[in-house]
């Protein structure tokens, strides 16, 4: 079993016109379906991962996942402990359903399935295990957590206003965070719901503090630092290119990458880009020293990516779109 740790336009307004228009409407909040999900998740999981990945040990930990331990033979359970691949971002399809735990309408079915496999094939069967799993362990959804910080900080950091004079457009300014407190191995964007396209949502996991600052009395208050702040551009920054993604990686470039010559190498290339942009954005914007540790916590191809954007930097006039043109082509370049 794997554990995976998972169009622009031209735009003339000047960077004084995109700020003024950027005050982002910025929620955070604890979704039940994904916490429901993401407790069967780890119910299925924890005896079988590396313990920097397990759940931070926090009061939330105490009070919302040690308690239903015993219903780890649950048929839910039992089909994701089964199953041949463990994405650690599967509790997040969790919200294809509506507040009864049934599949919404219009949602892409293929698309379901080209992020979720199984699961995502199968939403229905999903709907109906988890409704029973939910019913079994009769759950609880009274969670005492502290957002205020880590909103204030999004809100004084003036993130939307951030991305928008980078990539030389105007996003919806309106910003949902799914904050996932029993989830320490990843974070992603969401980009498989029908509403997507008016607001911009991604899911935040609680990276673990060293257990010796754990304060299993106090509310869990997740805090603006280096890694939140990483997380924040970056998912974000997928929003910002999924289009050109899709657009610009053809076949051929992902056929090549299936040969036994790049086994051993990172060949995620919507990953490899954002990391190198997300570099970028912050060494724009935090000064050299933090620009300086980004870049060097780089992967090597995104390293590509960080340099190229030096001349779309210089240049007022180019797109983005002109820009990721070049990185991809650049990318396929160095795969040789």
């Amino acid at each position: 079993m794997t554990l995976v740790i998972s169009g622009c336009n031209r735009n003339q307004k000047s960077k004084k016109q995109i700020s003024e228009k950027a005050n982002s409407s910025i929620e955070i909040k604890v979704d039940d379906r994904i916490e429901l999900f993401r407790l069967a998740y780890n119910l299925a999981i924890m005896d079988s991962i590396s313990p920097d990945l397990r759940p931070c040990k926090d009061k939330f930990y105490s009070e919302n996942y040690l308690p239903y331990k015993k219903y780890s033979n649950h048929p839910f359970v039992q089909k994701i402990a089964k199953g041949d691949l463990w994405n650690g971002d599967l509790p997040v399809l969790a919200l294809a359903l509506n507040k009864n735990l049934k599949p919404k309408s219009n949602l892409d079915k293929s698309q379901l399935e080209n992020q979720f496999g199984w699961y995502g094939k199968n939403i229905d069967s999903v709907s109906r295990l988890i409704s029973n799993f939910k019913e079994t362990i009769n759950f609880r959804n009274e969670y005492d957590i502290n957002f205020i910080p880590l909103k204030d900080s999004i809100k004084t950091n003036k993130i939307t206003q951030k991305l928008n004079n980078f990539f030389r457009v105007e996003k919806q300014p309106n910003l949902i965070i799914y904050f996932d407190p029993l989830n320490n191995i990843t974070s992603r964007s969401i980009t498989f719901l029908p509403e997507n396209d008016s607001i911009r949502k991604y899911l935040l996991a609680n990276i673990c503090e060293k257990s010796d600052s754990i304060d299993l009395n106090k509310s869990l208050t997740p805090k603006w630092n280096k890694t939140n702040r990483r997380i924040t551009f970056h998912e974000n920054s997928h929003l910002y290119t999924e289009d050109l993604f899709h657009r610009y990686y053809t076949d051929e470039f992902d056929e090549k990458l299936k040969s036994d010559k790049f086994k051993n190498e990172r060949t995620n290339i919507d990953e490899i880009i954002v990391r190198g942009i997300t570099a970028k954005i912050i060494a724009l914007n935090y000064g050299k020293k933090i620009g300086d540790f980004e870049y060097d916590r780089l992967w090597p191809k995104s390293k590509i990516v960080f340099k190229e954007l030096d001349n779309y930097v210089k240049n007022k006039n180019m797109t983005f779109e002109e820009i990721y043109k070049v990185i991809i082509t650049k990318l396929e370049e160095s795969y040789s």
